[in-house]
C-alpha cells in the first residue's frame, strides 16, 4: 500500500501486505519444525547420515574421502556435513536442524509452485504432504535427498517461471540459475542427473518456443551443461591435482557397476515397502495430474507437461540404481506433493486426494520417529562401555552404528568406516579391495574393541569376513555389554587382555 501524508505528517507504511506475504512461510516453518521435532537428538535415526556426519568430521581432521575413508557419494555431501560440524556440539542436533532448514525451503518452494493452480490452503497442504512423506520414507533426518531436493525444487520453480517468460534472455537467465542449483544437487547425489536432464531439455524447448535461433541455442545449451557440471568438474580436477584421480573416479563412477544385485525376494520386499509407504502420495499425485489437465485451459498446458515430465524423471532416478530402498523414493515425493496439492480443488476427488496425501502417512510412521531419547541413551551406554578399551587403541564397528567412531573419538583400523561395505555381500567386488584380505588386516591390527549386532540388516552377509570376525571374537575378545535398541541389539566386545588389565586395576 502506498504511503501518503496527512496534515503534513507522513503516515507509516501499512504492514498488511507484508504480513500477507510472510505468514504462509511462518506457518510452513512452524509445521515443519513440529513434524520433525520428535526426531531431534536421535543419533541412531538412520544408518547413512551417521556415516555422513562422521565423514564430515574426519574431513575436517584431514582425512580425504575415497582415500582415507571410502564411500561412493559425491564429495559435496561430505563438504556439507563438514560445514555442519563447524557449528559445534555433538553434531547430531546440528545436522538435524540444518536438514530441517532445507526442508522448510523445499516446502516453501512447493507452496510457491502450487499457487500457480491452487489456493493458499491447498498449496500449504501440499507442502505438509511432502514433509509427512519424508517421515515415512527414511527422510526424517539428513538423508541426501532432504538436502538436494531443495536445489531441485528451485530448479523446477525456475522452469515454471520460464513457462511465463517471453524472451530468450529471460529463459536463459532462469535456466542458468536452475543449472547452478542442479550442479550443487549433483554433488550431493549423482542420481539427480535424471531430473536435471529433463529440466535442461525443458529449458531448451522453452528457448525454442520464444524464438531462440539455432546457432544461439547450441551456445546456450553448452553454457547450461557447463554450469551444471562445473561443481563435479572442480571436484575431479582437485583430486587429479593432488594425485588421487584414480581413487575418485573408481569410487564415484566405476564402483557402482561392480555391485551385485540383491536377492529377488528382498528386492520385491523392499519394493512392496516403498509402494506401501509412498502409495498414498503417488495416488494423490495421479489424481492431481488428471484433475489439473481436465480443468486447465489449453494455453496453460505447459505447466501440466512440465510437472508430468518432472515426476517421470524422478521415477527414473529412483529406478536408476536397481536397488530399492525407501530413501531412494524421496526425490519422487517432491513433484508428487506438488501434483497432490493441485488435486485439492474441492469435491469428492479433492477429499480423497487430501486423505491419501495427509492421512496415509500416519499409517506408516516408523517406530524410530518416537524414540529419540531411548536411542540417545543406548548410544551413551555404548560409548561408556567402549571408552575404557579405545583409549589408545582403535575401535572397529563391524556391524553397528558408525556414529560410535565420532562419539568415542577413537581411531579406526580401516578406511571402510561404513560397516555395511564389508558386511554386505553385494559390495564384495565394488570396494577396490578383497574384503577377506581387508578383514584379515583389520583384525591383525588388534582393535581395542569391536561392535557387532544381534542380526544383520543386509539381505546377504559376506561369509568370509564374518567368519574371520567370529573366530577373532571367540579367541581374543570378551563380551562386555549388550545394548538393545529399537530394531537390534548391539554387542560390545573388548580385547581379552585389555579386559584383564582393567579387572586387575580394579583390585
Amino acid at each position: 500500500m502506498a504511503t501518503r501524508a496527512i496534515s503534513g505528517i507522513k503516515a507509516r507504511p501499512a504492514t498488511g501486505s507484508s504480513l500477507a506475504r510472510w505468514w504462509p512461510f511462518a506457518l510452513i516453518a512452524l509445521l515443519v519444525l513440529a513434524l520433525r521435532l520428535p526426531t531431534f537428538g536421535n543419533p541412531l535415526l538412520d544408518l547413512d547420515e551417521q556415516f555422513y556426519l562422521l565423514a564430515g568430521d574426519r574431513l575436517l581432521h584431514g582425512q580425504l574421502p575415497y582415500v582415507d575413508l571410502w564411500d561412493r557419494k559425491p564429495v559435496g555431501l561430505f563438504l556439507l556435513y563438514a560445514a555442519i560440524r563447524l557449528l559445534g556440539g555433538a553434531g547430531i542436533v546440528q545436522y538435524q536442524l540444518v536438514a530441517t532448514g532445507f526442508v522448510i525451503v523445499t516446502a516453501w518452494l512447493i507452496r510457491a509452485m502450487a499457487r500457480r493452480h491452487a489456493g493458499e490452503g491447498a498449496a500449504i497442504l501440499g507442502a505438509v504432504g511432502y514433509v509427512l512423506a519424508l517421515n515415512i520414507l527414511h527422510g526424517a533426518g539428513g538423508q541426501t535427498a532432504v538436502f538436494y531436493n531443495a536445489f531441485t525444487a528451485y530448479a523446477a520453480w525456475c522452469a515454471f517461471r520460464a513457462n511465463d517468460a517471453t524472451s530468450s534472455r529471460a529463459v536463459l537467465r532462469l535456466a542458468l540459475g536452475a543449472m547452478v542449483a542442479l550442479g550443487l544437487a549433483i554433488q550431493i547425489k549423482y542420481t539427480v542427473v535424471a531430473e536435471g536432464a529433463f529440466l535442461g531439455c525443458w529449458f531448451l524447448w522453452r528457448l525454442v518456443a520464444v524464438g531462440a535461433r539455432p546457432g544461439r541455442l547450441v551456445v546456450m545449451a553448452a553454457a547450461m551443461l557447463a554450469v551444471a557440471l562445473l561443481p563435479t568438474a572442480l571436484a575431479l580436477a582437485w583430486y587429479a591435482a593432488i594425485g588421487h584421480l584414480v581413487e575418485f573416479v573408481f569410487a564415484n563412477f566405476v564402483s557402482i557397476f561392480h555391485r551385485h544385485a540383491f536377492p529377488a525376494a528382498f528386492h520385491h520386499q523392499q519394493l512392496a515397502e516403498v509402494a506401501a509407504c509412498g502409495g498414498g502420495l503417488l495416488a494423490a499425485a495421479l489424481i492431481g495430474l488428471v484433475r489439473l489437465r481436465q480443468a486447465m485451459p489449453i494455453a496453460a498446458w505447459a505447466d501440466w507437461a512440465l510437472l508430468a515430465g518432472w515426476l517421470a524423471s524422478a521415477l527414473c532416478g529412483f529406478a536408476m540404481l536397481g536397488d530399492v530402498f525407501s530413501c531412494y523414493a524421496l526425490p519422487v515425493a517432491l513433484p508428487a506433493a506438488l501434483a497432490g496439492a493441485w488435486a485439492l480443488r474441492g469435491g469428492r476427488w479433492g477429499f480423497v486426494a487430501g486423505c491419501l496425501m495427509l492421512g496415509w502417512p500416519l499409517l506408516f510412521m516408523p517406530a524410530s520417529y518416537f524414540v529419540a531419547r531411548q536411542s540417545a541413551g543406548a548410544t551413551d551406554r555404548m560409548v561408556g562401555s567402549l571408552a575404557p578399551y579405545v583409549s589408545g587403541h582403535c575401535l572397529y564397528v563391524y556391524d553397528g552404528p558408525s556414529i560410535l567412531y565420532l562419539r568415542t573419538s577413537a581411531c579406526a583400523p580401516t578406511r571402510f568406516l561404513f560397516p555395511h561395505h564389508l558386511v554386505n555381500a553385494a559390495e564384495a567386488d565394488a570396494l577396490g579391495v578383497d574384503p577377506v584380505a581387508e578383514e584379515r588386516r583389520i583384525l591383525a591390527s588388534r582393535p581395542g574393541a569391536i561392535v557387532t549386532a544381534s542380526r544383520a540388516v543386509d539381505p546377504v552377509v559376506a561369509e568370509g569376513p564374518r567368519a574371520l570376525v567370529q573366530a577373532a571374537l571367540a579367541h581374543d575378545y570378551v563380551l562386555v555389554d549388550r545394548v538393545p535398541t529399537i530394531d537390534r541389539t548391539f554387542l560390545i566386545w573388548a580385547r581379552r587382555d585389555l579386559r584383564a588389565e582393567r579387572a586387575q586395576a580394579r583390585r
